[in-house]
């Protein structure tokens, strides 16, 4: 089976043997490669010809450079500004302008006169004829903005024109359509033979040119056509093949190659990384020689971090025709803070103050972790255990003293002095020393490439105003960008996407992705030109870009021997979960068999190893310290509910990374409440409280409220936004806690003994040994001389009982936690001998409920408790803190 390329060289080699005065024009630079090994393979000391892609082909002719993306959508700006009198910003202008330009591109290399298809867009005949006549339109808006809008794009259209050519510039339709003039000079030159090799889909522009060239026996052309989807009227991947046959000499070589036997296989496989596994293991079982001859092929770009990560050990050499999205890189996240770092200084820090997120996030970027230091790790903490949610630049300089970070948390002059400084940090941060990463190198080189090119546009115009519309920018230009891999193209696996496959042919191919609205992309709505004037003006639509795809995906698969078709079941995000209708095109209109199935991960379950943690020396000293210090009811709580938790907190002292809070958590919350009414209620301590001293505390709530906001939330802010919200349900809380004792007092002997009292007391061990009780009761008080033992608490509890006979059960499951803190809390109480004969009563007071009482413990159905409760609960918790104490028991993971 002879390849394209080789028929082609082995062709041209018979006619001829002198190229001096041949190009070879393709249709992209990756296949020269191809070309010049094909040469050296079939001849010896040869001049090959001069090979040029279409692109610059039509750029000489031209005599025009071929702009896009940002510096074209500047140029365009600059016209759009003269032929308005009140211009859109720029940041509104990109929002409509690329697809405009995207029109322009079309209508240009089209060859149809750009004032007949605009006019026709504003023509009132059109719209009349559309609304029959019955539409007036000076009365309605819509139609009187439509006609204004293309009013204004059509004199966009000359203006940018004109600018172009005066700079020797144009987009690529304009450069072709003005190359396609250029063709009487070339016919009356003939001092060059144009060779074109591998061309389908051709604009009005291409075809007025190569098909001239050929007429006038200037131009040999070369196709890549099989008969199945030639022949066919109704097979897409042909329709602009056959639409050439009038024009043009005869079709080389109508290959019969996509009937021959393939052996064709689609996959089911669910996600991304689920696609990467299975053709891991499919790439896997290739040998040497198979995987020289093997394309992998993405139909979505997207897949290829997956696809890199998953590639198996027998891939020693490796071909990546296609680049990673600049925006996937790790450092993208790292950029786009900085970025937000000023938009919320503009937006959120008064123009003055950075957001504390975006200065943690440069901070701690995983991929720069290694540049952190000292002054770094310590200003991070700062912010976090100080609440620090705005912070100011200088603040933040002199912290950072020395650290490579500190230039970033400066507020520039404008917008270009910003992007120099990121430019030339970035250079700094490229020939640091201690940059010895060379994939992260290259990353920051691209990103410097960004700055750049940002830079100059930003030097020739002065119509970015803010950094939002500058971030905007940016993120289009890094969205277009693409890091470049190295490789050997002659060698190994191929990795391409599918247009990087024009010309090329492989005995196995692999496609991902292979999804409806994928493959092909179906409607794409860039464009402002309606489908029925494209129609009509003869203009590109879906359907023309529909058999483009079409036509890549069947010429590749024609001389294919082996094909395997992975795409992805899953329907979440833009996906549908359904396979390119060109697979069900080859199951039921061509005469092969598709093998079809899907893969499914196979998962080897091991039993879960159950987590032992023996108890060493070191860990009883440990224990025996937190013994003699003060055991707490809430250790004992957490023990119960998992002995490894237990085991990190109170051995290891592991506790929860302290964040900044930018709204009040619960339980910073829990300490205002608990702080303000302690300092509300400390000068009545031991006093009959009257109805008459609620209103006096009444006037010093909000100060009360206020202190320990700022003590426990620092530098936030609670003048707006859920901070206030939050402030007012605190103030709710104390409002209902003081409403609720106001009333006992008014109907009651009422007294409030003690606040926030800290107890601890000796306990003895079954085994002779003794340790030690700590805690800290939130309140004691009396009512009509009933001592109330109370613990303060957010949540409700519909029943905390407890039998005499069951008191052991407290000690052994998790779901008893009130029950063990309120009979801890009387351990504590009774440890004082001389109250060992007075009656308590152990509450909750759920603070959240103002309407609901106080939750009494009851023993037995009795909530008078007394000094019983601790006779008959210290064996059950001194069994409890022996088994934390004994070294043959580990710690065990619970079920």
């Amino acid at each position: 089976m002879a390849k394209f390329i080789e028929s082609v060289v082995t062709d041209l080699l018979e006619k001829q043997t002198n190229f001096l005065n041949t190009t070879l024009i393709l249709p992209g630079k990756r296949p020269m490669l191809f070309f010049r090994e094909e040469f050296q393979r079939q001849a010896k000391n040869i001049i090959l010809p001069q090979m040029k892609s279409i692109e610059e082909l039509m750029s000489d002719l031209s005599g025009l450079e071929i702009i896009s993306g940002i510096n074209l959508w500047f140029k365009a700006y600059q016209a759009y500004k003269k032929v308005v009198t009140k211009p859109d910003t720029f940041e509104e202008f990109i929002k409509w302008g690329p697809t405009v330009l995207k029109d322009f591109d079309d209508i240009d290399a089209s060859l149809e006169p750009a004032n007949k298809i605009l006019d026709y867009l504003v023509s009132v005949e059109r719209i009349n004829q559309w609304g029959e006549g019955k539409i007036e339109i000076g009365k309605n808006e819509v139609i009187q903005n439509h006609l204004t809008f293309w009013g204004i794009v059509s004199k966009l259209y000359f203006q940018l024109q004109q600018d172009l050519i005066d700079a020797k510039e144009g987009y690529a339709g304009m450069v072709f359509r003005i190359a396609s003039e250029k063709v009487n000079e070339i016919v009356e030159d003939r001092s060059q033979h144009y060779i074109f090799a591998g061309f389908n889909a051709l604009t009005k522009a291409e075809q007025a040119l190569i098909f001239r060239l050929e007429k006038e026996n200037i131009a040999t052309l070369y196709w890549d056509v099989d008969r199945y989807y030639y022949t066919n009227p109704n097979q897409e991947a042909g329709s602009f093949l056959r639409k050439y046959k009038e024009k043009i000499k005869p079709i080389n070589w109508i290959v019969d190659e996509f009937s021959k036997p393939k052996n064709l296989n689609t996959i089911g496989v669910a996600k991304q990384v689920g696609q990467a596994k299975y053709i891991a293991d499919l790439i896997k079982n290739l040998s040497e020689e198979e995987i020289k001859n093997t394309a992998l092929i993405l139909a979505d770009e997207a897949i290829l971090p997956a696809i890199l990560n998953s590639l198996p050990d027998n891939i020693s050499h490796l071909n990546i025709s296609m680049g990673i999205p600049l925006r996937s890189v790790p450092l993208a996240q790292f950029f786009k803070s900085i970025f937000e770092l000023q938009m919320n200084r503009e937006k959120l820090g008064k123009g003055s103050l950075f957001y504390f997120k975006n200065v943690l996030q440069i901070l701690e970027n995983k991929t720069l972790s290694h540049y952190s230091s000292d002054e770094s790790r310590k200003l991070i903490h700062d912010i976090r255990t100080q609440n620090r949610i705005f912070n100011s630049p200088n603040s933040i300089q002199s912290a950072l003293g020395e650290s490579i970070f500190k230039s970033l948390f400066q507020i520039p002059t404008n917008i270009t002095s910003f992007i120099h400084h990121l430019k030339d940090w970035t250079d700094q941060l490229l020939h640091h020393p201690a940059m010895n990463d060379l994939l992260t190198k290259e990353y920051l080189f691209y990103f410097k490439k960004v700055f750049n090119q940002l830079h100059e546009n930003l030097l020739q115009v002065d119509d970015i105003k803010d950094y939002r519309t500058l971030f905007l920018l940016y993120n289009k230009i890094v969205q277009s960008e693409s890091v470049a891999f190295i490789g050997e193209p002659l060698k190994g696996l191929q990795l391409m996407g599918l247009l990087e496959t024009r010309l090329l042919n492989f005995d196995t191919i692999i496609m991902t992705s292979v999804n409806d609205q994928i493959l092909p992309l179906g409607r794409q709505n860039n464009t402002f030109i309606p489908y029925d004037i494209r129609k009509q003006m003869k203009l590109n639509t879906f359907t023309e870009n529909d058999s483009i795809y079409a036509y890549h995906f069947y010429r590749l698969v024609q001389r294919a021997k082996n094909a395997y078709f992975v795409y992805d079941t899953e329907a979440d995000g833009m996906g549908t979960g359904e396979k390119s209708r060109f697979l069900a095109q080859i199951k039921f209109e061509s005469q092969h068999k598709l093998n079809e199935s899907f893969a499914a991960p196979n998962f080897i379950s091991k039993p879960l190893k159950e987590i032992i943690v023996p108890k060493t020396d070191e860990t009883m000293k440990k224990l025996w310290s937190w013994a003699d210090y003060g055991i707490s009811p809430s250790s004992l709580s957490t023990y119960l509910r998992n002995p490894l938790d237990f085991y990190e907190q109170r051995v290891f002292n592991v506790k929860d990374v302290e964040e900044a809070e930018e709204t009040v958590s619960a339980r910073t919350l829990g300490n205002i409440v608990h702080g303000a009414l302690e300092d509300l209620y400390l000068p009545y301590l031991s006093k009959i409280l009257t109805e008459n001293d609620f209103k006096i505390i009444e006037k010093s709530k909000n100060n009360a409220l206020q202190e320990h906001f700022r003590k426990e939330y620092k530098d936030g802010h609670l003048d707006k936004g859920p901070n206030y919200l939050i402030y007012k349900i605190a103030e709710r809380i104390v409002d209902g806690v003081l409403t609720k004792d106001a009333k006992t007092a008014k109907e009651n002997e009422f007294i409030i003994r003690a606040l926030e009292s800290k107890h601890e007391v000796d306990f003895p061990l079954t085994n002779g040994k003794t340790v030690k009780l700590r805690g800290i009761i939130d309140r004691i008080d009396s009512v009509n001389n009933q001592l109330r033992i109370i613990d303060y608490k957010t949540g409700f509890a519909k029943d905390i009982s407890v039998k005499t006979e069951e008191i052991e059960v407290v000690y052994q499951k998790e779901d008893k936690a009130k029950q063990l803190q309120l009979i801890f809390y009387a351990h504590l109480f009774y440890g004082d001998i001389k109250y060992q004969n007075q009656p308590i009563e152990l509450c909750i007071y759920p603070i959240k409920f103002p309407n609901k009482e106080l939750i009494k413990l009851s023993v037995d159905k009795n909530t008078t408790i007394d000094y019983s409760i601790v006779e008959n609960s210290t064996i059950p918790m001194a069994l409890l803190i022996e088994e934390i104490l004994n070294q043959e028991i580990p710690f065990k993971q619970l079920d």
